[in-house]
């Protein structure tokens, strides 16, 4: 695997030796040159309340913090600055500093991020390992993967983290618990990676703006979304005109990117680099953390009859092998720059696996996809101590970044 920076054999005491050789004479020397600046950040996906701003906001005081208040930020929340389509080269002219980035929103621009896309169907539908585990790999391989740091460097970006969703799933008006019943019935899907899973349950998928989905559930213009069932509870609450949960697995939305403007990234003195990478993985591991806090919020509203889980027993081995298809089937349509499709589909395989057997070996089993054994992980996420795995990820993976910058 040429295209990945070779860091066997290297740890992490070696990696802090180099830093230690190369540091300046006293560690004020580098602050005292540091000129005060106030970064802009843009999120659209929510407020700093919300999972991703709640993380970032974190991230933000520990970076001013360690600059004695050199380094501030200005947050714009909401799209109040940057959209999610106008996000990528907003942040790439300086419009802001940091932003975040949903790459398959710009096949063009950006062909092997949209391309890694498709790992979203990577994943086993339970929550612990599609977040943790699905998340370390998708920053693991975003921070290792050369072509990937290249299209970055070519729109003038350095990716900060990034990390993917809870699996998605079908949020119905109606009861659906076999393929049978699934066919004809029409499903609001945004990308091939999910409308694939709908059109292999003999569904009809459509495309509506999120925006109108409510009303359309509600109406009867289709009868589920697919989407993370935190919607169920979050957003726009969809429990009320999608009461039906059907936890058929479904990709995940990967990956979710955090960006800063290389040229200010260049314009930090190292220090300050190596700090703010040890903050990236500090905030990947919130946002994880973050997910399971809402995620968990939908078993409260199973619990309240408020959702009900449907048996998705018969439908999970058609989507399933249709998923291992679909990562297959990435070999054929890979960019130029990844020279050895086959190879990285492999790779990522093995790392998304090699993570999920951490977790299970922490004692986090697999969740099977049956009501009780659904309705009970979602009513146990808020206890889930992700503390072991992080520390691992960290002691693995945070040398390697430091010495990709």
């Amino acid at each position: 695997m040429k295209q990945f920076r070779n860091w066997a054999g290297v740890s992490f005491v070696a990696v802090a030796a180099s830093i230690l050789a190369a540091a300046p004479a006293t560690a004020q020397e580098w602050l005292d040159k540091l000129e005060p600046r106030v970064l802009k950040l843009a999120d659209f996906s929510g407020d700093p309340k919300a999972n991703f701003g709640a993380a970032m906001v974190k991230w933000e005081e520990a970076i001013t913090e360690f600059t004695k208040g050199k380094i501030t930020f200005e947050n714009y929340w909401s799209a109040s600055l940057l959209n999610a389509t106008n996000v990528l080269q907003g942040v790439g002219d300086g419009v802001a500093d940091v932003g975040l980035v949903i790459p398959s929103y710009f096949p063009k621009q950006m062909p092997v991020a949209s391309w890694f896309f498709g790992f979203g169907a990577a994943l086993s539908g339970s929550t612990v390992h599609d977040v943790a585990a699905g998340g370390a790999t998708s920053m693991e391989f975003s921070r290792t993967f050369q072509p990937l740091i290249d299209e970055y460097a070519s729109l003038n970006l350095k990716l900060l983290n990034g990390t993917s969703t809870p699996a998605y799933n079908l949020l119905c008006n109606t009861p659906i618990s076999s393929p049978e019943e699934a066919k004809g019935k029409r499903a609001r899907a945004i990308g091939a990676v999910w409308s694939k899973s709908a059109e292999a349950l003999g569904m009809t998928t459509v495309s509506i703006a999120y925006n109108e989905a409510y009303e359309g559930l509600q109406r009867g213009v289709f009868e589920c979304m697919v989407l993370n069932p935190n919607q169920l509870v979050t957003g726009a609450v969809f429990k009320a005109v999608a009461p039906q949960y059907v936890p058929v697995t479904m990709a995940q939305l990967q990956s979710s990117s955090w960006v800063i403007n290389l040229d200010t990234w260049n314009s930090f003195p190292k220090e300050l680099q190596e700090f703010i990478t040890k903050q990236d993985v500090i905030a990947a591991a919130n946002i994880w953390k973050g997910y399971l806090v809402v995620e968990g919020k939908v078993g409260d509203a199973i619990t309240a009859g408020e959702v009900k889980v449907n048996d998705a027993a018969k439908l999970e081995p058609v989507v399933a092998a249709q998923r291992a298809q679909f990562v297959q089937d990435m070999a054929a349509s890979a960019p130029a720059s990844v020279t050895d499709a086959a190879g990285v589909i492999k790779s990522y395989q093995e790392r998304v696996g090699y993570w999920t057997k951490a977790l299970i070996d922490e004692g986090h089993p697999i969740v099977e996809r049956n009501p009780e054994a659904v309705m009970k992980a979602f009513t146990g996420l808020s206890s889930v101590d992700l503390t072991p795995f992080i520390q691992k990820y960290d002691t693995e993976m945070t040398p390697k970044f430091l010495g990709a910058n």
